[in-house]
């Protein structure tokens, strides 16, 4: 009863601000994806990928990631499933966020890294710490954010990026948007293939064998000003892969296995802002399919698939100009089915509440409390305070504390002879503090975060003692994540010669209580950086990653690590063609530029060195 007086609660404060509307507050930017992100992140750390940084790594989203920020990549080989591990978190409590909408997976709690393609997106944000207030189950660890991004106002504007690289590696991408004074839309289409066979370094000759992928997608966005203070928009996002798993030590010649996957996500908003009063309305219409190939060369296969409905009501009201407040509506319905689990379907409700507060050039707040209530389970209230506070001149502190949740996926739960019925929930409670420096020319960041979870959902083996050496999951007691993150970023002109520089480090401690033993592939050290120079038309670039030893057992034996490395990546840049209206850009890449051998995982070697050269026409 209580969830439906809270949705005539916020219906009947909607109405009524209808009636109290005068004023006019013009938006340009249909997608405010980004600036909503930064006025809700108070107190958090944001790291925005520019679109100079996704240009030289436009080969992989995981490479984007690996390189560029403090997440840890977990890859089955080059090209192959690819998760994220957020300050020590499992793959499944980092939460990716499409225009707002979360698109984890029900049935395994991730998103698959190689499944997106980069340059299709206009912005890509990652926050750190926690955001179930905002973005439900899953995101403990922290956020990635991929954002399309429409602008009314009169502009045709065109892209092509292709490039061809080593191991028959091809990757082609076409861009355009157009807008005027009542319409903004945008199409993207991207491809890309390659037969992934490179050289096992360290190996009597081996090669990457059964490795090729290819993929197709697209995406797609349009918008219409219904008036000065109203639009309809409409985002539309498709994905079709198709790649192969490739083999490990000592054997790869006895891979055969397949994967396809096939993810559709639609989103229809309607938004309406005048006065002191915003109202956004979402419905959400979202799929996700697999099928997995033992055997490429036979026709059968095991399945799993997914269709989400999601409506969600925002409701704004500026109480003043240092205050606001807003309130969130969801209805969310999932279908999850797999060739082994028979279609269940969860339902949730939720409802929560946001407080901001703000002094100018002194203090800024968040304060956010959610109720969930939901089919299978009961969600404890959960809340989070953020705070920025403006010490001195370019100097801010920052603070926030939140508690976060994440449910059980179909699989940890129906998966048959290993799922479990009797998980529950599992939360964390977490606080992060950093301090901030930013001027015309440097910006350095260090932050401190501890994180505290309970009933953490793990699949290990002997979970279930009657069925010793089985993996099944189940909730473990307590594990504790704390840890320190350093960033800079440095932009000197001297002259016409201009020099960047940026930095990620964190040093991460991961341990399950109960037997003070670190988390597995859980780096303790982890850096990544990149050196910038460009002169007129000419740009060269340098970047490098370091990733710490990580255990694979959680009995944290010796002889089950993967050691550390160090790899690095370089390119130069050449403009033809550049003026106002026209661009045209060729780029040269080397991957391993050192040659390095290394792992990601046991016994899966990681390319050695490799080319790709680029062609990047915008006009």
């Amino acid at each position: 009863m209580m969830r439906y007086i809270l949705f005539v609660f916020i219906l009947l404060i909607g109405s009524k601000s209808f009636a109290q509307l005068d004023s006019v507050q013009t938006l340009k930017v249909v997608n405010l994806s980004t600036v909503k992100l930064q006025k809700l992140s108070k107190g958090y750390k944001v790291l925005v990928l520019s679109d100079s940084v996704i240009l030289k790594n436009t080969e992989s989203f995981t490479s984007l990631l690996r390189f560029n920020t403090p997440i840890y990549i977990k890859e089955y080989g080059a090209g192959g499933t690819s998760t994220a591990s957020f300050r020590g978190t499992s793959a499944s409590n980092t939460a990716v966020i499409w225009n707002g909408i979360n698109i984890n997976s029900i049935n395994n709690g991730q998103t698959g890294f190689n499944a997106l393609t980069v340059n299709l997106f206009d912005n890509i944000n990652v926050r750190s710490g926690g955001g179930s207030i905002e973005f439900g189950s899953g995101a403990i660890g922290g956020t990635i954010h991929l954002n399309d991004q429409l602008s009314f106002g009169k502009h045709f504007d065109n892209q092509v990026v292709t490039s061809l690289g080593s191991y028959n590696t091809y990757n082609s991408l076409y861009k355009v948007s157009y807008g005027n004074e009542s319409i903004a839309a945008k199409f993207g289409v991207s491809f890309n293939q390659s037969e992934n066979d490179y050289d096992w370094l360290g190996t009597d000759g081996l090669k990457n064998e059964n490795g090729a992928y290819e993929n197709l997608s697209f995406n797609l966005g349009f918008a219409y000003k219904l008036n000065n203070f109203s639009k309809f928009s409409v985002f539309s996002s498709k994905f079709n892969g198709d790649r192969e798993f490739s083999g490990t030590l000592p054997n790869p010649s006895a891979a055969k296995e397949k994967y396809k996957d096939y993810n559709f996500r639609n989103l229809i908003a309607y938004n309406f802002h005048k006065n002191e009063f915003t109202h956004a309305i979402k419905f959400a219409y979202l799929t996700q399919e697999y099928r997995y190939f033992v055997d490429k060369n036979v026709n059968a296969y095991n399945y799993g698939k997914s269709k989400t409905y999601l409506l969600k009501y925002n409701f704004n009201y500026q109480i003043s100009q240092h205050s606001s407040i807003e309130s969130v509506t969801e209805l969310e319905s999932v279908f999850g089915s797999t060739d082994e689990i028979r279609e269940q379907n969860r339902k949730q409700f939720s409802q929560f509440f946001i407080y901001n507060l703000s002094f100018e050039n002194i203090v800024s707040i968040n304060a956010k409390i959610r109720k969930d209530f939901n089919s299978d389970y009961k969600i404890p209230l959960i809340f989070a305070l953020g705070a920025e506070i403006n010490l001195l001149k370019n100097t801010i502190a920052r603070v926030n504390g939140s508690k976060n949740y994440r449910v059980p996926t179909y699989n940890d739960l129906y998966w048959p002879a290993l799922g479990n019925l009797d998980l529950i929930p599992e939360s964390s409670l977490q606080g992060d503090f950093g301090v901030t420096y930013k001027s015309n020319t440097v910006k350095f960041d260090i932050g401190a975060f501890y994180i505290k979870s309970s009933d953490k959902i793990v699949w290990t083996p002997g979970g279930d003692p009657d069925r010793p050496g089985i993996w099944t999951p189940i909730n473990v007691a307590e594990a504790l994540n704390k840890g320190v993150e350093f960033t800079a970023a440095i932009n000197k002109a001297i002259h016409k010669h201009l020099f960047n520089f940026n930095l990620n480090y964190s040093y991460t401690i991961a341990k399950d209580k109960s037997t003070n033993n670190y988390l597995t592939y859980v780096p303790k050290h982890l850096a990544n950086g990149s050196l910038g120079y460009s002169y007129k038309r000419f740009s060269a670039f340098y970047q490098h990653l370091f990733t710490g030893e990580v255990y694979t057992t959680t009995d944290n034996l010796d002889t089950y690590t993967v050691p550390y490395y160090n790899v690095g990546n370089a390119g130069v840049n050449y403009n033809i063609i550049k003026s106002n209206n026209k661009q045209l850009g060729l780029g040269v890449k080397v991957n391993n530029v050192f040659n390095k051998e290394y792992e990601v995982l046991p016994s899966r070697p990681m390319p050695n060195r490799n080319f790709n050269i680029n062609i990047n026409f915008k006009f």
